[in-house]
């Protein structure tokens, strides 16, 4: 089953977005969906109790950018974009429409798809000690609590703070509980920094008028397969199909 593809952009010329861009990204995920699917994943999504998950990440865009003063991002041709969901259906409407299409956009600038490449499965065999991943997205982990005036308020948690992998394994156990794995509280799994906690790994996101941090950086990954294998194909961590939590294996 294919759960990961990279596509490949070309454009004319650099293409400029607001720094901030996951929306997007996102949108033009779901823009190059079938529009039933696509309501679906907007609208409802796959539940869990009162839980809405749409089960897919992607990365940042990757390839060569420049910062520009007014807080945009000038990408330069070639770029890539990876996406991942263990749903099938979801990978295949977006290939299947990515190819037959010629017409695209990122924020109203023309771009072409220059490749679709399927990445491999993780392989069982390969992944039975711990391992090292290095984010392509924010990993978002977070807690929602009301404070003593009972205002809402939301703590973004850094790796070194115990709270950090328990929520980050709680998350994947949920993952699992919907994708019908058995069992699912029985698996481990433990994440650590390997990396000197700096700020410059703490990426602070605006997706539409909400402010999100999560951290890039090279983890040590410790699970059991199972979780590992959610956690690939979901992505890591919260929020998820926003554009964060994805990785790659070192």
């Amino acid at each position: 089953m294919i759960v990961r593809i990279k596509v490949s952009f070309s454009a004319g010329e650099p293409v400029i977005l607001p720094i901030h861009y996951n929306y997007i990204i996102q949108s033009f995920i779901y823009k190059n969906l079938s529009e039933e699917f696509s309501e679906f994943l907007h609208s409802q999504g796959f539940k869990l109790g009162s839980r809405s998950f749409k089960l897919f990440t992607f990365s940042r865009l990757l390839g060569q950018f420049e910062i520009l003063n007014d807080n945009k991002i000038k990408i330069c041709p070639p770029f890539e974009l990876i996406v991942s969901s263990p749903v099938e259906r979801f990978i295949k409407d977006f290939a299947t429409s990515l190819l037959r299409n010629n017409n695209f956009n990122l924020a109203g600038q023309r771009i072409e798809i220059d490749g679709i490449s399927v990445l491999s499965e993780l392989n069982k065999e390969k992944c039975k000690d711990s391992l090292f991943i290095k984010m392509l997205s924010p990993l978002v982990v977070y807690k929602t609590y009301l404070d003593d005036k009972g205002c809402k308020k939301t703590h973004y948690f850094n790796p070194r703070e115990d709270e950090f992998a328990l929520l980050v394994r709680e998350n994947l156990r949920k993952k699992a509980r919907l994708l019908n794995i058995d069992n699912p509280e029985s698996f481990k799994l433990e994440i650590e920094p390997a990396f000197k906690l700096d700020q410059k790994y703490c990426k602070i996101v605006k997706y539409k008028e909400t402010i999100i941090k999560g951290w890039m950086g090279i983890y040590k990954l410790s699970a059991d397969f199972p979780l590992l294998k959610i956690a690939y194909d979901t992505g890591l961590g919260s929020k998820n199909s926003q554009g964060f939590g994805c990785f790659e294996i070192l």
